[in-house]
Formats: structure tokens, sequence, C-alpha cells
């Protein structure tokens, strides 16, 4: 790595996009996230809180860097795909070790889906990380379908709310229809990158065997909440190496800061059922608000949410922690050491 691109790797967490720090939609999902975990602490059901948050807050990101009708069939398709990816899991849930091959495939055809461009490779994300998360969650009373519904619910949720905000403001601003433009086929934009040497087909292997080994790992060790190796891979691994490193150094400043600020607010603020549903709410704007201003803040952000609702459901905060925080640092081993396999070639000049 050259001297320039260890010093933006070293840099980028550090860095805030000003500019792309947003407040409106980030407060209209924090809003939801909060009523909705405050809903299932009323009804005694604190167990649906987790999914059903997830699917407000993966929804609500996929409305991200999108413009008036595409905001609402990003969502629509987010919705549609954490969906299926958690199904799946569900399904694959209880295989163990056998699960690995699943996973891995998953991985490649998320991995896979930046050929259809940001959009399809961020969606691919969304739905590894939903899938990674609820095949190796631990078991509960809920079946692989009741999880699902409970996410499409929220997902749901975030879109019918978001779908009317959109709405409204695009008749408000009344825009002028964009001229129809020819778009490629879904088809015909994968066969553009089927070879071996494409680099959404390299990153595509990468992935596939970063996260069967993450996931192998992962029930080898026997650790609380496994499922936050695989999951950390999926959130941080990028086409390149640079994009990569940078994203494993943002994660883990972000969740050593995360974990520290949940510790300190649930033992010294308060841990009751109230309080952590308030905290879930503020970590889903953090997280949304800096998604795309910077990674580290946004992560700080959805650790706090996801060690609330753990607390919520009866988690021991100290070994959350712990356990949070060694997983990470795993998965950005596996992570970095995938980042070797299948180099880029180097161009002739």
């Amino acid at each position: 790595m050259s001297p320039g691109h260890l010093r933006s790797v070293l840099l980028g967490p550090m860095h805030v996009q000003r500019d792309q720090v947003k407040i409106a939609k980030p407060t209209v999902t924090a809003l939801l996230v909060g009523v909705a975990v405050l809903a299932s602490i009323l009804a005694d059901q604190i167990p649906v809180a987790l999914p059903i948050a997830i699917g407000i807050i993966f929804v609500g990101l996929a409305n991200f860097g999108a413009s008036g009708g595409e905001q609402v069939r990003s969502m629509s398709w987010s919705l549609v795909w954490i969906s299926t990816a958690s199904f799946l899991a569900g399904i694959v849930a209880s295989l163990g070790l056998a699960q690995v091959p699943f996973a891995m495939a998953i991985a490649l055809l998320a991995g896979f889906a930046g050929a259809l461009g940001n959009r399809g490779a961020f969606l691919g994300v969304l739905a590894l990380v939903v899938y990674t998360i609820f095949s190796a969650a631990p078991e509960t009373e809920r079946t692989a379908l009741t999880t699902t519904l409970l996410i499409a619910a929220g997902g749901l949720i975030q879109l019918m709310v978001g779908g009317v905000i959109i709405v409204i403001q695009m008749r408000r601003h009344n825009p002028t229809p964009p001229a129809n433009e020819a778009k490629e086929s879904v088809l015909s934009l994968l066969q553009k990158h089927r070879n071996r040497d494409d680099q959404f087909a390299r990153h595509a292997i990468r992935l596939s065997i970063a996260i069967g080994v993450a996931t192998a790992l992962g029930q080898s060790l026997g650790w609380p909440h496994e499922y936050w190796i695989p999951m950390t891979v999926a959130w941080v691994s990028r086409p390149d190496r640079q994009g990569t490193s940078t994203r494993v150094l943002g994660r883990t400043i972000g969740t050593l800061a995360g974990v520290a600020v949940a510790v300190i607010a649930i033992n010294y603020v308060g841990s009751g059922d109230y309080r952590l549903a308030l905290f879930a709410a503020i970590g889903s704007f953090v997280a949304l608000a800096y998604i795309a201003a910077n990674y580290s803040i946004a992560v700080i952000g959805i650790t706090f949410v996801l060690i609330s609702l753990m607390t919520l459901d009866g988690d021991a905060i100290d070994s959350t922690a712990v356990y949070r925080i060694a997983c990470t640092l795993v998965a950005a081993v596996i992570t970095i050491g995938a980042s070797f396999i299948l180099p880029a070639k180097e161009t002739k000049t």
C-alpha cells in the first residue's frame, strides 16, 4: 500500500462530510424505532423488538442516496431482499457448521450484486447482514416465518410512512418528470461482469470465502452472539483493498466508541425498559444521520442500538460489550486477510 493510500486509510474514519449529515429521514426512522420498541414493552413482547427495529432501520437505510420515486422503489426492494434473506437464514439456522456452504452461496450472490450498481451493492450488503444475523442468532420460540414477518412488518411500517412523506414532498415541489432513459436489463448488466477477472466477480469470491470462514469460526467458538463475526465481515468488505481497510478501521473505532457509550449510558443513566427504548431511538438516529457522512460515527449509533435492545432482552451489558469487541477484532482479521485473495491485476502502461 502506497503512503498516499495508507494516509487515506488512517484519516478516512476521522473525516466527517458535513454536507452528507442528514436530519429529517433519520428523525422519522428514530421515532418509528422508539415507538416500535415501546409498543413491544407495553405488550410484554420484548423479543419482537429486535427484528421489527431491524426492518425499520434497514428499509430506512435504503432510502438514502435516491430521489423521488426511486426512494420508494429502493425501500421496496430492500424490504423484499431482507425478508427473503431472513427466511432463508431461519431455515438453515439449526444446521450448525453444515450451514457454511449456504452462507458462502448467499455471500457470493450479495457480492456480485455490485454489478447492478451502487444501489444493488448496498441492498446486497443489507440482505447479507440480515442473513448472517438470523442464521446464527440464539434459538428462540420464533419460527423462520415469524421472524421474517416481524422484519417485514418493521420494513413495511418504514415504507408506508416514508412513502407518504416522499409523495407529499414530490407534490409540494412539483418536480419535472424525468425523461425516460433506456436502462439495461439486470441480465445484461450481470453478463458484463461474469468473468473471473472482473472486480465484482473477484469481490464476490473473496466475500464468499470470508463469510464461510467467519461463519465456521462463529459456530465453533461457542461465544454468545457469534453472528457478530460474519455480520461484521458483511458490513466492512469492499471490492477494493483500500476501501476494505478504511472500512475495517472505521468499524473497529466505531465499535469501541459505541460500546463505551452504551456501557456508560446503561450503567450510569439507567437500564430501565423505557430508557432502553429511548437509547435505541437515539442510536438509530445517529446511525442513519451519519451513514453517508462518517462510517465510524454511524457504527457508534448502530452499536448503541444493538446493545440497548439486547440489554432490554435480558443480556448482561458487561459480557455483551466484551464479546462485541472480540467479534469485531476477529472479523477485522478475517476481512483483511480475504482482501489479499485474487488481487487486481496490474495494468501495464
